[in-house]
């Protein structure tokens, strides 16, 4: 089985027999040996270590910089190199007579995959209203499986953190997001090059937090009308828009004016702008957007207590080794 990074996704299509994108837990906590192609032990793979993994493992690692070897655990085999080369010496090599993997292995990774899908299944076809993170990126998901030519941009927390789980590529180069530095601010630029650099439609999906670092550059989309449809998951704030401020009468520093109407701002600039508030009306406002190539800004209300913090980051705050009287 093979687990595809954010990046890497649509390389081999998600919907491939042999990816274990939905059984993600399991072959990183069962495996003996892993392979990394390109891929970093960094935060977004726990650095190789910890309960993620589940144990020791032996690591194989294809990568053009040396420095990443051992960087964070011991690799066994390190092969330093541009990925085409160092892969077809390692086929080349393997002759006629390389063994099929343990039939139960690959079985107890399916078993788990097919539970997986299922159980997520109902979520991704809720229709709430105020939508959750679930029924809306199920819709968007059918949206790219009915273009998989398209080019997906992504960015938030918890619209990116989803996401990349739930939205399937087919095709490779289509997704654009973060990647390794978890930034946010790069979704109006990569939008904007990727429809002038490959003349595709493309899907901006916006956390409204991300959104706020460059949303302005959508007069740039529609001064040079670009077929760049942004969706605005706008839950009234950062994680969630419900948080109080226990300190004084001031809002919380995670929320944002409630309700906005980012599609108004699409309005005022001349390009198309629709409000959402389910599943439903959400996935027919982006394919029109899409089909018709118009500068486009959806404002897809999520629901305020939808949300939860990215990564657990709170995690990495100091902490005080006063005690409180």
């Amino acid at each position: 089985p093979f687990l595809p990074m954010s990046m890497a996704k649509g390389l081999l299509p998600d919907t491939h027999p042999q990816c274990a994108g939905a059984a993600r837990s399991t072959v990183l906590k069962e495996s003996d040996v892993v392979m990394l192609i390109g891929a970093r032990l960094n935060w977004l793979l726990s650095h190789g270590k910890g309960k993620a993994w589940g144990g020791p493992k032996t690591f194989i690692q294809v990568d053009i910089e040396p420095k990443e070897m051992d960087s964070n655990v011991e690799i066994a085999a390190p092969l330093v190199g541009d990925i085409g080369s160092c892969m077809s010496a390692l086929v080349g090599g393997l002759g006629s007579n390389w063994p099929s993997p343990p039939a139960d292995w690959i079985t107890a990774v399916q078993t788990k995959k097919e539970s997986n899908i299922a159980k997520m299944a109902p979520r991704l076809m809720n229709n709430n209203s105020p939508m959750d993170y679930h029924g809306a990126l199920g819709a968007l998901r059918s949206v790219i499986k009915e273009r998989p030519d398209a080019i997906l941009v992504n960015e938030g927390a918890n619209t990116l953190d989803l996401a990349r789980g739930i939205i399937d590529m087919y095709n490779p180069r289509k997704r654009l997001d973060v990647g390794t530095w978890g930034v946010m601010g790069i979704g109006m630029g990569f939008a904007i090059a990727a429809a002038i650099e490959t003349g595709k439609p493309v899907l901006a999906v916006e956390g409204d937090s991300a959104f706020g670092f460059s949303g302005m550059e959508i007069a740039t989309i529609c001064r040079y009308n670009l077929p760049v449809c942004v969706v605005v998951f706008n839950n009234n704030g950062i994680y969630r828009g419900t948080d109080v401020n226990a300190a004084g009468a001031d809002p919380a520093t995670t929320c944002f004016v409630k309700n906005l109407r980012y599609d108004k701002m699409m309005e005022a600039f001349g390009g198309v702008g629709v409000h959402t508030t389910s599943p439903d009306e959400l996935k027919r406002a982006v394919d029109a957007a899409m089909d018709s190539g118009k500068p486009t800004l959806v404002n897809a209300a999520i629901d305020p207590a939808a949300g939860s913090e990215s990564g657990r980051i709170g995690n990495l705050n100091p902490q005080s080794k006063l005690r409180k009287k």
